[in-house]
């Protein structure tokens, strides 16, 4: 009877220290293209010590750069920063923040996303935070053509890529929502996964060989590859027919991403906004 007590025990203790971790992610919710700013990332880790890890998913477009680690071991490897503690500090609560520089010619809605693991002798807990949207802002409405030749040498050196057209109205006054698919040599398979904003229907326009889904209960648009195109780059498109009664005061945000096979590893990248037509990317 003892030991079952002990267990109990255990498993409440386990759960108290669980709910304790939290996380929030501070930043602007407005920037210009070409500016610094900082983020600050709130830890409440209340008696939890041990080892910790945190990461922060940053955007393409962005370059962060070190400013307080707490003692962590600060990493970017390109695509998310690793905060590392061989013991966490002492604190209950502490923050870490680090800066962000927006490259020039971005525009659009970027999402930050983080987690925080901690491993005790207990166990091992993690928390997410709430994902925090930027607004990136440019004075021009679209960009030249040097622009346009500037960010796509910048999109070139990243690799595979997902980007998609800043959404416009067509001439009956459907959105229409374009993806540009940087896959290089890749062959096998893909998807594409994008989140609506609420009220809307979608429907494809261009699929390029996917399997078209939309799940109207959760705001999903889906492409399905299971053999990408041969070609290096393609389009696929899809539009977005509004619902009577339901628009008001809804923010029109899209966030999405691109996943694929490399060999045997899958890999995620997300799917950026830029307000830049499409068909002077793909003349380059």
């Amino acid at each position: 009877m003892k030991r079952v007590w002990f267990w109990i025990l255990l498993l409440f203790t386990h759960s108290m220290f669980g709910q304790s971790l939290s996380m929030n992610i501070m930043a602007p919710e407005r920037i210009y293209s070409g500016t610094d700013f900082i983020v600050n990332v709130n830890i409440n880790k209340g008696n939890v010590d041990g080892f910790g890890r945190l990461l922060i998913k940053i955007p393409s477009g962005f370059t962060p750069f070190e400013k307080v680690s707490q003692n962590g071991k600060f990493e970017f490897d390109g695509e998310q920063i690793k905060i590392v503690w061989l013991n966490l500090p002492s604190e209950k609560g502490f923050t870490v923040s680090f800066g962000v520089k927006a490259a020039p010619n971005m525009e659009g809605y970027q999402v930050f996303r983080g987690e925080m693991s901690i491993g005790t002798e207990n166990g091992s807990y993690r928390a997410e935070a709430r994902p925090h949207i930027v607004t990136v802002e440019k004075t021009d409405n679209i960009a030249t053509g040097d622009e346009v030749k500037i960010e796509y040498s910048y999109i070139k050196e990243k690799g595979v890529t997902a980007i998609r057209q800043k959404p416009y109205l067509d001439d009956n006054n459907i959105a229409v929502v374009n993806i540009l698919v940087s896959k290089g040599q890749l062959s096998g398979f893909g998807k594409i996964e994008e989140t609506i904003p609420p009220g809307y229907i979608a429907e494809a326009k261009v699929s390029n060989s996917a399997i078209f889904v939309f799940n109207k209960s959760n705001r999903k648009v889906k492409y399905l590859w299971m053999n990408m195109p041969a070609v290096n780059q393609f389009v696929v498109s899809y539009i977005l027919k509004p619902e009577e009664g339901r628009l008001e005061n809804i923010p029109f945000i899209i966030t999405g991403e691109f996943m694929y096979a490399e060999g045997s590893t899958s890999k995620t990248k997300e799917i950026i906004e830029r307000n830049i037509e499409l068909e002077k990317l793909l003349s380059e």
